[in-house]
């Protein structure tokens, strides 16, 4: 198993823990999102991004000539995915930096929806 893909397996574990806990619903959002993260990156790294390989996120935003690493990684994520699991994927950016620096207050549906998300992010990686 690769790094990135242990590593987005144990958000992906935290988040499930933190539903079932029905507590710190902002965190089974931001765990999620941090899963997806690491699994989008592990199925589209290296990429080939205007004739450069692209090993990793910072030389994938020098490529596209983006400023911030989360902007290029979604492109990265539209570039890549059929757009049904880009949405989800920025969905979960969204919603994870609400939860994060605007309030912490998230309903029990808006995290089961992001473990859902979750869940379709990842078999669009790893079940196909």
């Amino acid at each position: 198993m690769s790094k990135k893909k242990a590593h987005g397996e144990r958000n992906k574990t935290l988040s499930h823990e933190l539903l079932e806990g029905k507590k710190y619903y902002d965190w089974v959002i931001t765990t999620a999102f941090y899963s997806a993260i690491h699994f989008v990156e592990d199925k589209i790294l290296p990429c080939e991004i205007s004739s450069r390989i692209c090993n990793n996120i910072s030389e994938v935003k020098a490529a596209y000539k983006m400023n911030g690493r989360h902007s290029s990684r979604e492109r990265l994520v539209f570039d890549h995915f059929p757009i049904g699991i880009a949405v989800k994927y920025k969905w979960l950016d969204d919603k994870s930096r609400y939860s994060r620096y605007t309030t912490f207050k998230v309903t029990p549906t808006e995290a089961d929806k992001a473990q859902q998300y979750l869940l379709e992010i990842h078999e669009a990686c790893y079940d196909k």
